[in-house]
């Protein structure tokens, strides 16, 4: 009975350190997102975080015709702002 109480509690505190580190993992912002869609290629570089908010700066190239640079950037899942939030 011991033993199964040792190894229930070394299974919890396993499962809440994986749970921790995976959602101090989750929340960090990368240095540079880079990508392309139908509607052309985005280049953006950290700027800031706040309050679990990455904060980049983006340029756009390959433009398909009609389109702007923040049609890519909400196609790929961007939220425009104009700055820090915080």
């Amino acid at each position: 009975m011991k033993s199964l109480k040792r190894r229930v509690l070394l299974l919890a505190i396993g499962t809440i350190l994986t749970l921790g580190l995976s959602h101090a993992v989750a929340e960090a912002c990368t240095d540079i997102e880079a990508g392309g869609n139908v509607y052309g290629d985005f280049d953006c570089r950290l700027t800031g975080s706040c309050d679990g908010w990455c904060y980049y700066d983006c340029q756009c190239s390959n433009l398909f015709p009609g389109y702007t640079c923040r049609n890519v950037l909400q196609e790929a899942g961007f939220e425009l702002v104009s700055g820090p939030q915080c």
